[in-house]
């Protein structure tokens, strides 16, 4: 996001055409353009078309300082609903009439900025993060990582010992998914080694693969769910199948 606003930005900038009223590409035609069908065309008309120069120039330089503060966390959360706002105002008007409306980027960028403007920077990578730790009435800045009170058990054969307590945050849990995933993709494929030849299987095996990891492998109730999925497999001679 950070280098894409600087990019634009600098284009902006660097374009003979953008403040050239004799030219096609002028802030001002282009405006006229964006205004037809917009839901905003009165303030485009009105307000926006009558001062194009100074528009653009707010324009491209407000790009550049929004992706310069996302790149180095400066101020992050102001950038982020900065450029928010600076998309969404495109979406109503240079992308509006893109259809479906999917496929205008403008929309895609709103949502990438509302992730940003409500996740925050991150602690240890940002200036934001260096500012919040000398100056306490800056913490708002950040969000503060959780501190954990509680410890998670070590690992046992049996899984009702290998429980974990449900009070550590899903944070802390998190840390376990790596190596769970491995663990399931090896259960599964000694299970899908029975049934190389039966395609129809496998295939249903491998929507079971995407849907137990989809749920969190960190979870207790995944050994069980494999060890019946095992048991259901072993009971094919039975009729299952």
């Amino acid at each position: 996001m950070g280098f894409t606003f600087v990019y634009a930005g600098v284009q902006h900038l660097t374009d003979p055409s953008y403040f050239d009223s004799s030219k096609s590409g002028y802030i001002g035609h282009l405006i006229s353009q964006y205004a037809v069908g917009s839901p905003i065309h009165d303030f485009l008309i009105g307000m926006v078309a009558p001062n194009a120069v100074a528009f653009g120039w707010t324009v491209a330089v407000g790009e550049i300082l929004i992706g310069i503060a996302t790149l180095v966390g400066l101020f992050f959360r102001i950038a982020s609903a900065a450029g928010l706002m600076l998309n969404f105002t495109f979406f109503l008007s240079a992308t509006w009439s893109a259809f479906p409306f999917y496929l205008g980027s403008d929309i895609v960028f709103v949502m990438c900025w509302l992730t940003l403007l409500l996740t925050g920077p991150q602690v240890g990578q940002s200036v934001d993060g260096i500012l919040s730790t000398r100056f306490h009435s800056l913490g708002w800045l950040v969000i503060k990582p959780l501190s954990y009170s509680t410890q998670v058990l070590p690992a046992t054969s049996t899984p009702e010992k290998s429980r974990i307590d449900e009070t550590v945050p899903l944070a802390r849990r998190a840390s376990l998914y790596p190596k769970q995933v491995q663990e399931v993709d090896r259960a599964f494929d000694r299970i899908k080694q029975q049934f190389v030849w039966h395609r129809e299987t496998v295939t249903i095996l491998e929507f079971v693969r995407a849907f137990v990891i989809s749920l969190g492998v960190d979870r207790n109730d995944t050994p069980r769910l494999l060890k019946g999925i095992q048991t259901l497999v072993n009971r094919k001679g039975e009729g299952v199948y």
